[in-house]
């Protein structure tokens, strides 16, 4: 005859808890989303002295022009289908232009426009400063943010944002994240 304990071998034996499994399971996908949301930064851009630390990756840095570099996002996008570029030009303290006529130089060379735009201010480098935000349509339809930030040896970078109107929420946040990281 078969006793009770061989077909029921557990009888009275404190079996585990069916939930320890499902609590180790949840408690293992909320650790993997914990990284996730607090994986990696993207990487600071540095352009000409400048770093920032923007809240979206950009690309290397690309050289644009005699003393001008290019940074664009998605940091693998093609060229037009970026989201966001950023061309860092550099002037040395002793070019001869004044702030307002290094943004007309940037904006008709590297922006392909003569739109005066109308005036913004941003701190940049501990600074207020005065910038253009003006509309370009080559090559094709976007808006522009351009400002001067001075280093603390009197030599000029200019910056000059560009993205798409359907792009502006986003663009904002990321020029005002890089605006307010930027440093020496």
């Amino acid at each position: 005859m078969t006793s009770r304990t061989e077909i029921y071998p557990t009888e009275g034996k404190k079996m585990p808890s069916r939930m320890a499994p499902v609590l180790l399971s949840i408690l293992a996908v909320l650790a993997a989303a914990a990284q996730t949301t607090g994986a990696t930064s993207p990487a600071p851009i540095e352009l000409h002295g400048l770093k920032a630390a923007p809240p979206v990756p950009f690309s290397a840095p690309e050289k644009a022009g005699l003393d001008a570099l290019l940074v664009v996002h998605p940091a693998d996008a093609k060229a037009g289908g970026e989201k966001l570029s950023l061309t860092a030009v550099a002037f040395p303290k002793d070019s001869g232009m004044s702030d307002a006529e290094l943004l007309d130089y940037v904006t008709t060379t590297f922006l392909a426009t003569s739109d005066t735009g109308k005036p913004v201010e941003r701190t940049l480098l501990g600074k207020k400063v005065k910038g253009r935000a003006l509309e370009k349509k080559i090559p094709s339809s976007s808006i522009a943010e351009v400002y001067v930030a001075t280093k603390k040896a009197g030599d000029k970078v200019v910056l000059a944002f560009v993205f798409p109107a359907s792009f502006a929420k986003e663009a904002e946040a990321a020029i005002s994240a890089i605006a307010e990281s930027l440093k020496e």
